[in-house]
């Protein structure tokens, strides 16, 4: 299975630009699970924090949300806009 490209974009600059194999979003309908494949979305993001996951299913990054926006772009990319 191949890993699923992130990049967290803040007002300040990028945050996270690499690859995880999961990202769990705090979306407006809930908490998603997104992976490489997944079918295309475009979500409100409310407070919370993004948590990005390794292969072994450990957290290994969080980033602090307010709101924002989330689209997976094509099957292997998820890009996030943040306040």
């Amino acid at each position: 299975m191949s890993d699923l490209k992130i990049e967290i974009i803040s007002i300040e600059g990028t945050l996270f630009n690499g690859s995880c194999n999961v990202a769990v979003i705090p979306s407006n309908e809930g908490d998603l699970g997104i992976m490489f494949g997944h079918e295309a979305i475009i979500s409100n993001l409310r407070e919370g924090e993004i948590k990005l996951y390794d292969n072994s299913q450990n957290v290994f990054k969080t980033v602090a949300v307010k709101s924002g926006f989330a689209e997976m772009q094509g099957e292997e990319k998820l890009l996030i806009l943040i306040n």
